[in-house]
Formats: structure tokens, C-alpha cells, sequence
């Protein structure tokens, strides 16, 4: 379908020792393989091209995107082909590298794994009578706002990047505020499903902490490690 896409790129850009790799990724027309395992990839969606590199399977630089097949793209590709070239992107840190640079730097130990953090969105996504709001911070957050959300969807939760995940906080005691109109005070529902949290918790084997002053339980990803 894409046969004369990737001819043309082919004829006008210089791929140098890159190797042409077989793909099966759906959309992929272009995955190109060099050295310290630096691939470049051109994928095709929504009728645009989008050009980006990756080293050990992880992306480690700016996705591009263009419309057209023409001069602009072909030098725009060459480009980062001479700099894959040239050792730019040999050590390039993954995202995978800087979490376990974080975790030793930190002396951290693993308390939850992917299988885990599903069973985790499940439970309060698909299982819970009312999902309750949570908290969540990141390896990476020097600073961190306390901004509880609803949604356990990838958008909200960490775009289910469950290995940077340090913590989250759930509030199984949370009430909701109904608008009533600019002269009366906001309706408070009030809801308590704690018991129905930690039965949860307990059936997938999903470890917490209890916070009784802030009334909120917390699921660690990460902790300090105990000497």
C-alpha cells in the first residue's frame, strides 16, 4: 500500500550504515537499525507521516510529523539519520534507564509490578460501585500538588506508565458538591465505600498503608529501602 512512500524515501535519503529491518508494527513503513540499538521508525496514521527514533524499543527523542512526501521531509530525515550516524544518540538515556538511575540513586525497593497496577485500575475502574478519588505521584516530581482525580482511564493515571509510579493516595471517604444555583448553597452527597476498597485490596493482594489523620490509604510503588 505505502510501496512507492518508502521508494521515494529511499531514493532521496541517505540512510548510511543503517539496516533495513523487517516490521510487523501496524502502520510502520520505514524501521531502520544501527549500532547501541538506535532504530529510526516512520509510521503512517491519519493520513501523516511521523518520524522518530528510539533505542532499545523506547522512544528517546521528539516524535516529527509531516503531511507531505517532499524535499522538506527528506531533508528533515537525513538529518537525524547523520546524527544517529555520528553518535549523537548512543547513550541517550531511556525513560527506563532514568527510573532505575532514580530508584538506586534513591535506594528504593519495588513494591508493585504492571500486573499489579492493572489489577489495581480494574478493581477501582470496573469493580468499584463508585470509583474514589485518587491521588498519584511520579519518581520524576520534585515538587507534587495534591490534585485528586475520579478517572482511573490513561489519561489520568499516569498514561498507565505503572514502573515511574512512586505512590498513590485513595480517599474512600469523599463526598461530591452539586451545583443549585448562584443563591443556594452547593448539594453535598456523601460517600463511604472504604469497606469495599480494602476487600479489594485484599482480593487482588495489593499492598497499602492507612494515613488516619488524612483518612487516605496509600499504594506504594516504590519505597525507601529499610536497613
Amino acid at each position: 500500500m505505502y510501496s512507492e512512500l518508502v521508494k521515494k524515501i529511499k531514493e532521496n535519503v541517505d540512510f548510511k550504515s543503517g539496516i533495513f529491518q523487517s516490521d510487523d508494527s501496524p502502520n510502520r513503513i520505514i524501521n531502520v537499525k544501527w549500532k547501541h540499538n538506535v532504530n529510526f521508525l516512520v509510521d503512517v496514521f491519519n493520513g501523516r507521516l511521523w518520524y522518530y527514533i528510539t533505542r532499545n524499543s523506547e522512544q528517546i527523542f521528539y516524535t516529527y510529523t509531516a503531511k507531505k512526501c517532499d524535499n522538506e521531509l527528506f531533508q528533515s530525515i537525513q538529518h537525524l539519520v547523520n546524527d544517529i550516524e555520528n553518535g549523537r544518540f548512543n547513550s541517550k538515556k531511556t525513560h527506563s534507564e532514568k527510573i532505575m538511575e532514580i530508584i538506586n540513586d534513591r535506594q528504593l525497593v519495588s513494591y508493585m509490578n504492571k500486573t499489579k497496577w492493572c489489577e489495581f485500575v480494574h478493581a477501582m475502574d470496573e469493580e468499584m460501585s463508585i470509583a474514589p478519588p485518587f491521588d498519584l505521584k511520579n519518581l520524576s516530581e520534585d515538587d507534587h500538588f495534591e490534585l485528586y482525580e475520579r478517572f482511573y482511564d490513561r489519561e489520568c493515571f499516569n498514561n498507565y506508565d505503572f514502573k515511574s509510579i512512586e505512590w498513590v493516595k485513595v480517599k474512600p471517604k469523599f463526598h461530591e458538591s452539586i451545583y443549585r444555583g448562584m443563591l443556594i448553597p452547593d448539594e453535598k452527597i456523601y460517600y463511604d465505600v472504604t469497606e469495599e476498597f480494602i476487600r479489594l485490596m485484599k482480593k487482588y493482594s495489593i499492598p497499602f498503608e492507612y494515613n488516619e489523620t488524612d483518612e487516605i490509604y496509600i499504594i506504594y510503588g516504590y519505597k525507601k529501602a529499610v536497613s
